[in-house]
Parts: C-alpha cells; structure tokens; sequence
C-alpha cells in the first residue's frame, strides 16, 4: 500500500527545486570565474607583446 503525503512531496519538490538553482548558480560562478582568467591572461598577454615592441623600438634608436 503506497501512502501519499502531500505535505513531504511538496517539500522533496522544494528541496529538489533549491538544489537545482543552487547547482546552477556555482556551475556559472566556476564558468565565469575561469572565462574572467582567461579573458585577463590575454590581455597580460597583449600588453607584454607590445612592451616587447616598444622595446623593440627604442633598442632601435
């Protein structure tokens, strides 16, 4: 015989419901965490590349 209760359903769903937009929040905190790393080595990257440059240029002089 299978009892139902509405009132502990409800919860598993609420609980369900939590877990969800909990887990979905820190699977987008690590994906911007590691988009922002990237995005900020590039620019490291970059303004390296043009202090070589620079350099470059006043060797030259």
């Amino acid at each position: 015989m299978k009892i139902y209760d509405k009132e502990m359903y409800q919860k598993e769903q609420w609980i369900k419901s939590v877990l969800l937009v909990v887990g979905i929040f820190i699977l987008g905190f690590i994906v911007g965490y590691f988009v922002h790393s990237f995005e900020k080595q590039e620019t490291i990257n970059t303004l390296e590349q043009n202090v070589y440059k620079l350099q470059q240029e006043l060797d030259n002089i």
